[in-house]
């Protein structure tokens, strides 16, 4: 299940967001660029509040096809994406593609987009048309091709198809690594996605290696409430869990949890997805109780969230069918989703 068992860090979980080259007008750009700067820090409430404004100022001096407001849409649209509100943030993206259907990065939004709502076949499609757009555009082994290539295995990644997730993980990072240096947000968040997959994969000291070097980043670099910190916390957390490690594990998710309800609020899909978690580990062992607590308060907020049948609200439900279902407790369930 997406966030039970993520993050496109879509991401898991964040993407990179260009400014168009192309802008002269200075309120423009100044709201512009101060979004996506929020965004960045974290700050999804103001930063929509922003983005909004810069949408007004596009489309209101320079029409509403202009490529400024086409890049407005892209902003707003990212910044809904991160405070949870995936329908809004799909009908800005499907905007912004209506005037401008060739550029990877609006692509990429809308497969992450996709991927959140658990629509994994469209958000394979868009994710793939941005890495082949993307490769024509700038060329085979361009780093500017490093986005597309990491939302795609995001994708994969999300589904389980971590064999596939893999190199194309592996090949974002060494592209981002060539061009932007060991410690930019793009290297760092790749490799945090990458961790993620080899502890997937089986591949534990590997992940263990690249996940704390990326908790160590983000521990000197992020606020201590960032919720991509928190996002990092999980990832460790997920490691720990598949090595038996179970007390690391739950200090970890009690405190990305903590950061998840401060920072985004009780109902946002990442605190259930956290509390999934929660509800995983104390399942494993043994504490059935406070595992149905914790899958109840997930289902909930999924159900909030997404339609009844999103592969997510039907993966907490096969959770909740193990508790009541003894047996079946030695017998893992492959998810359907992986956030």
């Amino acid at each position: 299940m997406k966030n039970l068992m993520k993050l496109v860090v879509c991401s898991v979980f964040m993407f990179c967001i260009a400014k168009p080259v192309f802008s002269q007008d200075v309120m423009w750009e100044n709201l512009y660029d101060q979004a996506g700067q929020l965004i960045r820090e974290g700050k999804y409430h103001e930063g929509t509040e922003i983005a909004m404004k810069a949408l007004r100022v596009a489309e209101t001096n320079f029409g509403a096809t202009d490529l400024r407001a086409v890049w407005s849409l892209n902003v707003l649209a990212h910044s809904y994406l991160a405070e949870g509100k995936f329908k809004e943030a799909e009908s800005l993206v499907n905007q912004a593609l209506d005037i401008n259907d060739e550029d990877p990065n609006i692509l990429d939004n809308l497969a992450i987009i996709y991927t959140e709502e658990g629509k994994f076949s469209e958000a394979e499609a868009a994710a793939n048309q941005a890495v082949q757009i993307s490769k024509e555009k700038f060329g085979e082994h361009d780093p500017k091709i490093a986005e597309s290539l990491s939302t795609l295995a995001g994708v994969y990644r999300t589904q389980g198809k971590y064999f596939q997730a893999e190199p194309l993980y592996e090949e974002a990072l060494a592209l981002w690594k060539k061009e932007l240096g060991e410690n930019h947000p793009n290297v760092v968040l790749s490799m945090g996605n990458l961790g993620s997959v080899y502890g997937a994969l089986g591949k534990f000291d590997e992940a263990d290696q690249m996940l704390k070097k990326v908790l160590s980043i983000h521990e000197s670099t992020l606020p201590p409430d960032h919720p991509i910190f928190a996002l990092t916390l999980r990832e460790m957390a997920k490691l720990y869990i598949r090595e038996g490690n179970f007390v690391s594990a739950e200090k970890y998710l009690e405190r990305a949890l903590a950061i998840q309800e401060k920072t985004l609020g009780k109902n946002h899909p990442e605190v259930a997805a956290t509390a999934g978690r929660l509800g995983l580990l104390c399942r494993l062992q043994g504490r059935y109780g406070e595992s149905e607590s914790f899958y109840q308060r997930a289902l909930k907020i999924f159900e909030k969230t997404y339609d009844s049948d999103s592969p997510y609200i039907i993966d907490v439900n096969k959770e909740l069918v193990l508790l009541n279902e003894p047996v079946l407790l030695n017998d893992e369930l492959k998810p359907r989703a992986n956030k």
